[in-house]
């Protein structure tokens, strides 16, 4: 079934943002609001408004600017607090109601950038192979090494021709301005480097999860954080909602229903 697209108009950093979502209501006051990774887009939660196991669910997935059929805008830096800051916007928008936050890959980076108060504002938080050490993020390390003339001779073709050839690298890269993936790939690398995001995790006072597949059991995260805030998806990589989407939407349904009331 075809997704009907809308339009989300935020203010954010007195800048203002024309993001392109997807959206169900159904009429719960609980919303799982869903965040795309480096060089991904909302494609990546498409199953998700197909499964019975969220049936019930709210659901909402945006693409962040630069990627997608969310526009670019002009001299935008990308920096992840910036992005943080997107995110804070569109939360407050609906604070009326109890927000699971999904985040996968940069979006779980990003989110841990967000205010504790806000945080702590969640109903919970499943984080999906976020990077949290700068180790644990060898793409955006690659595109790093490039000054950004080279970065799209070189890099960017590379990259392309990775993802065409490999099904299980479930990027969305026809839809990514390189220059959004370039400034988020650097901005990321800065805030893993700099920032103490496995605390910020651990310290963020709402239900919380890491998400990883079976195949990543060596990021070095898993060994940072507690057993009991960790599910293993098997005969899944970096992008197990595509990898085992049984397996994941079965375990992510599990954690809802596990949520403190």
């Amino acid at each position: 079934m075809a997704l009907a697209e809308r339009r989300l108009h935020l203010s954010a950093g007195g800048r203002e943002f024309n993001l392109a979502a997807w959206q169900r209501d159904t009429g719960s006051d609980e919303l799982l609001i869903c965040v795309h990774g480096l060089g991904c887009s909302k494609k990546s939660y498409a199953e998700a408004f197909e499964r019975g196991e969220l049936r019930n669910w709210s659901l909402l997935a945006f693409d962040l600017p630069g990627f997608g059929r969310s526009p670019r805008p002009d001299d935008y830096r990308h920096d992840l607090k910036e992005q943080a800051a997107l995110l804070r916007a569109l939360l407050d928008t609906h604070a009326s109601r109890r927000i699971v936050l999904l985040a996968h890959s940069m979006g779980g980076s990003l989110s841990m950038l967000l205010p504790g108060p806000v945080l702590s504002r969640l109903a919970g938080m499943v984080l999906v192979e976020p990077r949290l050490l700068a180790a644990s993020s060898t793409l955006s390390a690659e595109a790093n090494r490039f000054e950004f003339d080279d970065f799209l001779k070189i890099f960017w073709p590379q990259l392309r021709a990775r993802v065409a050839s490999d099904p299980a690298e479930a990027f969305d890269l026809d839809h990514a301005d390189p220059a959004a993936f370039y400034l988020s790939a650097r901005s990321l690398g800065h805030w893993t480097r700099s920032a103490d995001l496995v605390s910020a995790f651990l310290s963020a006072n709402c239900p919380r999860c890491f998400v990883y597949g079976d195949r990543n059991a060596h990021l070095g995260e898993l060994a940072a954080l507690p057993a009991s805030e960790q599910l293993r998806i098997p005969g899944a990589g970096h992008f197990p909602m595509q990898d085992n989407p049984q397996a994941f939407y079965r375990g992510l349904a599990a954690l809802l229903d596990t949520r403190p009331g």
